[in-house]
């Protein structure tokens, strides 16, 4: 039974991606210079494409991705709320990271309307959160 949940887990993922890349209308893209965490995985520097998902119930996922280190990764918002007031008044599509620590984190996403999306990722240590911001692009296919 194991295998079989996990060969359906695999097969759900594989579609979530193929259903993203399809979506090119939501793909942002940020040029982020520093190594961050998504979740419990690394993603290197350079250009992050990311690409919200909408599931029949309105649950978003989204597929964080650095194409030249060829590394995607689905990540799952832990709540959904009203982004920060001054990204609002920007109206500029938002990455946020966690940096407190010395290691960022993937903390925010905003696509520039609507909800903006909290994640999970690795504790910081102590003090407050400082996000530091990066603004998104839409992505046109390069």
């Amino acid at each position: 039974m194991t295998r079989l949940t996990n060969s359906l887990a695999t097969a759900a993922a594989a579609l979530l991606v193929t259903a993203g890349i399809a979506s090119a209308q939501n793909a942002l893209k940020a040029e982020v210079p520093f190594a961050f965490h998504v979740g419990s995985k690394v993603m290197e520097p350079g250009t992050i494409r990311v690409r919200m998902l909408s599931g029949t119930n309105g649950a978003h996922a989204m597929i964080v991705n650095n194409y030249d280190a060829k590394r995607s990764y689905i990540v799952l918002p832990r709540q959904a709320g009203d982004p920060p007031k001054s990204w609002l008044a920007s109206g500029e599509a938002k990455l946020g990271f966690d940096c407190n620590s010395g290691t960022c984190v993937l903390a925010k996403i905003w696509s520039g309307q609507g909800n903006a999306y909290d994640f999970y990722g690795p504790k910081t240590k102590g003090g407050e959160t400082m996000l530091t911001e990066i603004v998104m692009k839409a992505d046109k296919g390069d």
